[in-house]
């Protein structure tokens, strides 16, 4: 004797797999049960971010608490912590699409235990961008930028040494 799959459970199998092959899409389930499918949006960069070659999306906000800078000599340090309510791999393809445009190339791609992040090199600095989920639903955005190497003095000045005569 063959058994047969009930007719309601080979429905929800397939309707289940015909949601898993759509791209770039979200579903949530309302009240009512109904699933909704629809686009991830997308995330643009705000007009004037904080550090001017730092892209930062449009909805994030600086947590000043968290966050510092400085620079000398050639050399610049950038701690800062963002907060936001983007989805976290829109935001991860936020920072790989607009960090070149900056002049930063990708150096790691890495997703670890559900943060994402992305190592970036431009001239003798290197970039650190940590993207993690938050508090309420909200998603966090670590930049940490640094200057390594060498630090080139800039050109047209010259060092004059002064002489101690006896």
């Amino acid at each position: 004797m063959r058994r047969q799959l009930p007719s309601w459970l080979l429905a929800a199998t397939l309707s289940a797999l015909a949601g898993c092959s759509e791209s770039g899409s979200s579903s949530s389930i309302g009240l009512g049960g109904s699933t909704t499918m629809g686009p991830v949006p997308e995330v643009v960069a705000m007009g004037r971010p904080p550090i001017a070659d730092m892209p930062v999306p449009i909805g994030f906000s600086l947590n000043e608490g968290n966050s510092r800078n400085f620079s000398a000599a050639g050399a610049r340090y950038v701690d800062h912590v963002y907060k936001g309510s983007a989805d976290k791999f829109a935001v991860g393809r936020f920072y790989k699409s607009q960090m070149p445009i900056n002049r930063w190339a990708l150096v790691t791609d890495m997703f670890v235990q559900g943060d994402i992040m992305l190592d970036f090199e431009k001239d003798t600095e290197r970039c650190r961008v940590t993207i993690t989920d938050g508090n309420w639903g909200s998603t966090v955005v670590k930049v940490a930028m640094w200057t390594s190497g060498r630090i080139r003095p800039p050109t047209g000045t010259t060092r004059s040494r002064s002489t101690r005569s006896p």
